[in-house]
């Protein structure tokens, strides 16, 4: 079932059990399985496949190229990475799209850094920050975050850094 105000590319072929909610975008080459569902406002990269039985929640952004097992379920506002350095025009880019294997669930608003492989039927809190590959059968929760470094936007350059790198 496609909703209208959506905006799928021509070369994707939505299975007739599939539902695509308002708003999503599929770019092309996105390859759909059956008994698919994309929420609303969610953006899939080129490329992408998408096995059957897999729940995409609203406003999720998925990279090209990514993989995406059957039975999956992404939570609402979860967003996949796939630049480990991403700049305005970055000549040195390296796409670094997830793959996510059979029965794995992602909670809400989750952010999945570049190249993070999420095994099968593990399990992703919600909010967490991925920064590593998941083993199958895993649950992780959390914020992986830390300050590394950080720099002075102001004139003088000054540089500042963490404990851990005096």
């Amino acid at each position: 079932m496609k909703v209208s105000n959506s905006y799928i590319d021509i070369t994707v072929n939505v299975p007739a059990s599939t539902k695509v909610w308002h708003f999503a975008v599929i770019l092309a080459d996105v390859w759909l399985g059956e008994n698919v569902s994309i929420g609303s406002h969610t953006e899939i990269g080129r490329g992408s496949v998408i096995h059957q039985g897999s729940r995409i929640g609203k406003g999720v952004f998925l990279p090209s190229a990514s993989r995406v097992g059957e039975n999956v379920f992404i939570g609402p506002g979860t967003v996949f990475c796939d630049d480990k350095y991403p700049r305005v025009n970055n000549h040195n880019y390296i796409a670094r799209p997830p793959r996510i294997d059979d029965g794995a669930s992602i909670g809400a608003g989750c952010v999945i850094l570049p190249g993070v492989h999420i095994g099968a039927g593990a399990m992703v809190g919600a909010g967490s920050v991925v920064v590593e590959d998941v083993p199958a059968g895993a649950t992780v929760y959390g914020d992986a975050a830390r300050l590394v470094h950080s720099f002075s936007t102001s004139q003088d350059d000054s540089l500042e850094t963490s404990p851990s790198e005096a």
